[in-house]
């Protein structure tokens, strides 16, 4: 039942943070780089109301491979592709003088996969490891850049300084769903469910309006 309750906490504060940004951000001309934040708010509300609705329609939660994790993927594809290419373009021209930032960046990666590690040795079932391999792939090339635009330094206009929040509640999520995937394999207790998803939760509902403030900062 804690389960359950959790669940529709996250739902409900990823749906108000998705149909907040389909207002504010899908009504006229609006960046692609936040509509692409909104879209990953998205993907987190479908992952989690599948989740919800299907362990009350059979009473159980699916392990492995299953149709509610394509949410948190899909997430993570829409912030890592957000950042990729054309924004990080800006403020980093790909020259020995960012070297140092993207190193930086690299330990995002590289502790989100040594969290992963930890459910190899615990031991977890093949198929359930899989899935959460591929989560995991994704989340990491996401945080790179989350990280890596935390660091570097800002360029004119403070386009980058005005999304710092973003880039920091971002990251906050990946290792929060991190987290959720670890208490899960080794089945913590319900205390430590509640902190994780209550956290979750948070940071879902305030991306979009954290954001929102960020980006007026490019056109002021």
């Amino acid at each position: 039942m804690v389960y359950q309750i959790l669940l529709l906490e996250v739902t409900l504060c990823a749906a108000f943070g998705f149909i907040y940004g389909l207002f504010r951000f899908f009504r006229g001309k609006s960046a692609l780089y936040i509509q692409m934040i909104v879209f990953g708010v998205g993907c987190a509300m479908l992952g989690r109301l599948f989740e919800l609705l299907q362990i009350v329609v059979t009473g159980r939660m699916e392990h492995g491979f299953y149709v509610g994790l394509l949410g948190t993927i899909g997430s993570f594809l829409f912030f890592f592709t957000s950042n990729y290419g054309q924004m990080d373009s800006i403020v980093d021209d790909g020259s020995k003088q960012f070297r140092k930032f993207r190193f930086i960046g690299m330990i995002a990666p590289l502790t989100i996969i040594g969290l992963f590690c930890v459910t190899l040795i615990i031991g977890a079932r093949l198929q359930t490891t899989i899935a959460l391999g591929v989560q995991t792939v994704v989340i990491a090339l996401a945080s790179y850049y989350h990280l890596k635009h935390l660091v570097i330094p800002d360029v004119d206009y403070g386009l980058i300084k005005a999304i710092r929040k973003y880039n920091l509640m971002a990251l906050i999520y990946a290792y929060l769903c991190m987290a959720e995937m670890i208490a899960e394999a080794v089945a913590w207790p319900d205390a430590i469910l509640i902190v994780i998803f209550s956290l979750q939760s948070l940071v879902l509902l305030a991306f979009v309006p954290v954001l929102e403030r960020g980006v007026k900062k490019w056109t002021t």
